[in-house]
Order: structure tokens, then sequence, then C-alpha cells
């Protein structure tokens, strides 16, 4: 009688562990939490059917990757689906984004304490408030550090840091990825992708499917469980 249990109890087993079939849409696993090498595969074998027709507009239409001071595909997509595919919402968030990267152009290379500090103003401005980071899904916290003076870049990513891990709550239970828009280039010198791998050793890496992104992993929250 036993046998015969315990060979019911191995069917079992087997039942639970076979494979369901994932019916899910490739969009929707591209919202999901951020992998970046997922996320090369996707781009590599993204078509056109796969993006939004209101997607491809909004790529045509502000899309600029001619001179320092232009957006990519990439993060004309990143602000479609902070906004929930929202085209009036995207479109009045890129608009402002033109004009404020059109402001900082205009200070760019000025030497005036308050030009600096202003430009500093504008490029916070065009990324999502550090007030609402509580709110903001992991996939979606990504950062356009972009035209910041090294220094001010280095105090940014300090307080994104430590206003997570003051607040946002999935850090009690895990580490969380972020994604750092820092470019290839020298908007200022020395390098703020240089300095950002040197400080952060141990928790930074390059994503290996933008060669512009840097991904800082923020480490879990110590709990009273940890010591145990």
């Amino acid at each position: 009688m036993s046998r015969k249990k315990q060979g019911n109890s191995k069917l079992n087993v087997k039942r639970v562990d076979q494979p369901r079939r994932d019916t899910r849409s490739s969009r929707n696993v591209a919202m999901g939490p951020y992998n970046s090498k997922k996320n090369v595969n996707l781009v590599k074998t993204e078509s056109i059917s796969e993006v939004p027709n209101s997607l491809i507009e909004l790529r045509n239409k502000y899309r600029k990757e001619d001179g320092s001071y232009g957006i990519s595909n990439y993060w004309i997509d990143h602000i479609f689906y902070l906004n929930r595919e929202d085209v009036d919402k995207t479109t009045a968030y890129l608009e402002k984004d033109k004009e404020l990267r059109n402001l900082i152009k205009r200070l760019h290379g000025s030497k005036k304490k308050s030009d600096v500090s202003q430009i500093v103003s504008y490029v916070r401005e065009r990324n999502i408030s550090l007030d609402d980071l509580n709110n903001i899904p992991v996939e979606h916290l990504k950062f356009d550090l972009h035209w910041f003076p090294c220094g001010s870049a280095m105090k940014y990513v300090t307080e994104i840091v430590d206003k997570m891990k003051a607040g946002y709550e999935i850090l009690n239970n895990r580490s969380v990825d972020i994604q750092l828009f820092t470019g290839v280039g020298n908007h200022f010198l020395p390098s703020i992708r240089q300095t950002l791998l040197k400080e952060y050793e141990h928790q930074i890496k390059g994503d290996e499917g933008n060669a512009g992104v840097l991904i800082l992993t923020i480490l879990k929250n110590p709990t009273y469980s940890d010591d145990i």
C-alpha cells in the first residue's frame, strides 16, 4: 500500500514540473523586469508589426541622432511606456524635453556658475522626479545623465541611491537595478561614465544591449533576518 502511494506522489511531481506554454505577447514580455540580454534579443528581432504605430510616429517626429543634443529611439520608447502608452502625455513630455535640450544647448560651454547651475536644473527636469520614485515600476527606473557636469552627475546618482534606500519599498525584499544613460562620449570631462564605474566598482556594469547605458545595482536593505 505504501509503495502505491509513493508511486502516485512521483507522478504528481512530474505533473507539477511540466512546463506551461507562455501565452504572453512579446510586447508584454518587453515590459517585464529589465534584462539586458533579453532586451538585446528583442531589439534584434523587433519587427514593424510588433511596435505600435503611435510609437513609430513619435520616433519619426522626435528622434534626432545627429549632433550632441538629440535623443534616440531608446529614450523615446522609455517615455512612451513610462506614460503607459498614452500618446498625448508622451507628446507633451517630449515637447517639454525638446525645449529643455534647446535651453541646455544655448548654455552649454558657458563658464558662468549661474549658467552651469541652470544646466543642472534642466537636466534634472528631463528625468522623473525623485519625489515619485516609490511610485515608479522597476523597469522604468532610467535616468539620463547627458549634459550634467561630472560632479553634478555624481551628486545626482548619490541622491537617487539615498532616496531609493530610504523609501523604495521593493528594496526591503530584494536588490534593484537602475539604468543610467551616460552615452559613450564625453559631454563634460572627466567622463561621467568612467567616474561612475570607478565609484561603484562592484555594483555597476555596462549594459550588453546598449553601450551608452550603465546598470547600477542598489543593494537590498539589510533586515534583522539577514543577521540570523
